[in-house]
């Protein structure tokens, strides 16, 4: 007996100690409707090439407001403003006509969506679309004639919070580009990753301790693998002294070594195997929670939710809140489909996800971790479609001198254990 009371208090405390964890190692799930409930105070929603864009109130352009930091996953963008948790690290953003950038929505997160190149003064980054691989989708000479779209800044302000008004101006970023090459390095852990931009021992003694790295973050090297015996050489045969014939089998044919290091010359460079302490990230459970008081000093927390839809399911999600009338037709096909009598009522509407939210007209109106079930969102049943006005499905971008920044206190990714 006494056993088995033992045995059900371990079991107790060890399920209790797992739920610890769990809460802030689980990333959790969300249903694209509870991002737009999060988004829309702060931004509104049009059509744009067949796609639904996001156009944030603020008018800043991407990755232009925060700081970067090293974590397990490499280079992160952690950014300020209240909309950064979910644009800046899910989906991809295009630059309009108009001249004012867009998020166009994902279902995959990603610790940063950019990419990286640098000089030997400066490193410079540009939001670009990506596909399930990770492969950028826009070919280069698309991606590097756009040099408005490149944000430069020093190494030296690479590692410190960056501002708008501390970004290069346009002739420098022109320059810059026209010089840059692109920025990866191979960091080695257990095995060696290829990861975008720069080294990050590289960057250690430019960024003192202001918070791209966590306390103590110089770390031993990775020591080399045992040497082994070098083979004697091959003798040479037709082979490999002789150029290929046409046919000949692919095992024979020499491939090039790939480049590990992106400032590194020649294909056998040894590996860089320095190391540095990074930041270990941790999941909010919601947008509102903070900090826990036991956070570790090397810990960061952020709110990085897996969405339930995919690609396909989240444009849906946006019709229909945008177009709450659009369930009533919605329903007609399916009954024609499952062959349901058309003089079936249809159920009602659910109320919430298919209401549309009313986004912040002023920097008054966004106060710090807004509940969506506070009095910026229409209570009850579903709001009648809208043409015109603040939420309505309109091809307009959003409107302009609307460019005040957030008031502090904003709700934003939650800043780095000291």
């Amino acid at each position: 007996m006494l056993r088995s009371v033992l045995l059900f208090l371990f079991l107790s405390a060890s399920i209790l100690a797992y739920g610890g964890v769990a809460e802030y190692t689980d990333r959790g799930k969300i249903d694209f409707d509870g991002v737009m409930q999060l988004l829309n105070p702060y931004g509104t929603w049009s059509k744009a090439d067949g796609l639904w864009a996001y156009t944030p109130l603020d008018h800043q352009a991407p990755y232009t407001n925060g700081r970067w930091i090293y974590t397990e996953y490499g280079w992160y963008w952690k950014g300020n403003l209240p909309h950064s948790w979910a644009t800046e690290h899910y989906g991809y953003w295009k630059r309009g006509e108009n001249h004012l950038w867009s998020w166009y929505p994902g279902p995959y997160w990603l610790p940063e969506i950019v990419e990286l190149r640098a000089t030997s003064t400066h490193i410079g980054w540009r939001s670009a679309a990506v596909d399930s691989d990770g492969s950028f989708i826009e070919a280069p000479s698309d991606r590097y004639a756009k040099t408005d779209e490149w944000t430069f800044v020093t190494r030296k302000q690479f590692t410190q919070p960056i501002t708008p008004d501390l970004l290069a101006k346009p002739d420098v970023v022109a320059s810059q580009l026209d010089d840059s090459s692109e920025c990866t390095h191979t960091y080695v852990t257990y095995r060696e990753i290829e990861r975008p931009g720069p080294h990050p021992a590289d960057l250690i003694a430019l960024s003192g301790d202001d918070g791209m790295f966590p306390p103590h973050a110089y770390a031993p090297e990775v020591p080399a693998p045992p040497a082994t015996a070098t083979p004697p050489p091959t003798p040479p045969s037709a082979a490999t002294s002789q150029p290929h014939a046409a046919g000949a089998p692919a095992a024979s044919q020499t491939v090039p070594k790939p480049q590990l290091l992106s400032n590194t010359e020649g294909a056998d460079a040894p590996v860089d195997r320095r190391q540095v302490a990074y930041w270990i990230t941790m999941s909010l459970p919601t947008r509102w929670t903070t900090q826990p008081p036991e956070a570790k000093p090397n810990e960061v927390y952020i709110f990085r939710p897996d969405i339930y839809q995919d690609q396909d399911g989240i444009e849906r999600r946006i019709g229909l809140w945008i177009d709450p009338a659009s369930r009533s037709s919605l329903g007609v096909r399916l009954r024609d489909v499952l062959g349901v009598s058309p003089s079936a009522k249809p159920p009602a509407a659910p109320a919430g996800p298919g209401t549309p939210a009313v986004p912040a007209t002023s920097a008054s109106d966004r106060g710090p971790f807004r509940s969506p079930f506070d009095d910026s969102f229409h209570g009850g049943g579903a709001a009648p479609a809208k043409t015109s006005g603040p939420g309505a499905a309109s091809t307009k971008a959003a409107p302009s001198g609307l460019g005040t920044p957030a008031p502090a206190g904003t709700a934003t990714n939650s800043q780095p254990a000291p």
